[in-house]
């Protein structure tokens, strides 16, 4: 009998996550679908992946979930003064998605979330993650994956890597006593796969158990790229007036306000047992940094 091949849709398969399950999945030999904007641009890119015109600011055309049997949702808006509606337009497009999941009877959905998603957050990125994440664990067959900081090839640790290399300083907000926990890329893609091939519904936290302070992560940062560093303090106070000065003069950062919110309420949380489910054994802090290349 011929094997059934098993096919994976992705939002956001353009993205810094996105672009690693696509090669995740093609490397498990899985049926990989791209959900994303301009889907005819990005068929150049890999031919062998499907990509499917996606916008989450609207309804998935019918023919978006055809043929699909497992449902990865890593897009998102992000929120800036450009975007002022960013937590309405993601909510209402998990809403929009998880209809038609339904609809198209996928077998099982995974939610990309964040830690910063709890019943205390108080940046628009943390409330509409987590309002999401009620939409989904409202519907059967999901699972919900609270990432820590994600490690790999590209996203914001690069970015942070860059910046270090060229100034040689890094900004220590608050005193750089705030929790943090990590997960590779990789070990997030094998909880993501798990997550589907043992149809586990629920919430779980995806990351390393150990806590780290962001301080801490610095230093082990530094140390990865070989250089030293200076520490410069600044105040949280400090460094809102700043950050609420530019998004009124519409200067564009790579941080706003909303971001300084969710760094202050960050919290830890546990993962051992969660992660023990998803039957994956994170690498630490200075594993991922040595596995990225920057």
């Amino acid at each position: 009998m011929k094997n059934i091949i098993p096919t994976v849709a992705i939002t956001g398969a353009s993205g810094f996550l996105g672009v690693e399950l696509v090669n995740y999945f093609l490397s498990k030999e899985y049926r990989v679908i791209g959900l994303v904007r301009n889907a005819d641009q990005k068929s150049k890119i890999n031919p062998l992946v499907e990509y499917r015109e996606y916008d989450i600011e609207n309804p998935i055309q019918e023919s978006g979930l055809a043929g699909v049997d497992f449902l990865v949702h890593a897009a998102y808006i992000k929120y800036n003064s450009n975007q002022p509606n960013a937590l309405k337009k993601n909510v209402e497009g998990a809403k929009n998605l998880i209809s038609s999941a339904q609809v198209s009877k996928i077998k099982h959905t995974v939610f990309i979330s964040t830690m910063s998603a709890h019943e205390d957050a108080i940046s628009v990125y943390g409330k509409q993650k987590l309002e999401i994440e009620k939409l989904f664990l409202a519907s059967k067959n999901t699972t919900v994956l609270r990432c820590g900081l994600i490690i790999g090839n590209g996203g914001i640790v690069c970015d942070m890597a860059a910046f270090m290399k060229s100034k040689h300083a890094v900004p220590l907000i608050g005193g750089g006593v705030q929790p943090l926990q990590i997960i590779s890329i990789r070990d997030l893609c094998v909880a993501i796969d798990h997550s589907m091939s043992d149809r586990l519904s629920g919430r779980f936290v995806a990351a390393n158990p150990t806590v780290y302070s962001y301080r801490d992560f610095y230093r082990s940062l530094a140390h990865r790229l070989n250089i030293k560093i200076i520490y410069i303090p600044v105040p949280y106070f400090a460094l809102q007036t700043l950050l609420k000065t530019t998004e009124l003069l519409h200067i564009p950062l790579d941080v706003g306000a909303d971001n300084l919110k969710g760094l202050k309420k960050l919290t830890a949380m546990p993962s051992r047992d969660d992660m023990a489910k998803l039957r994956v054994d994170p690498v630490d802090l200075q594993t991922a940094l040595n596995d990225t290349k920057f």
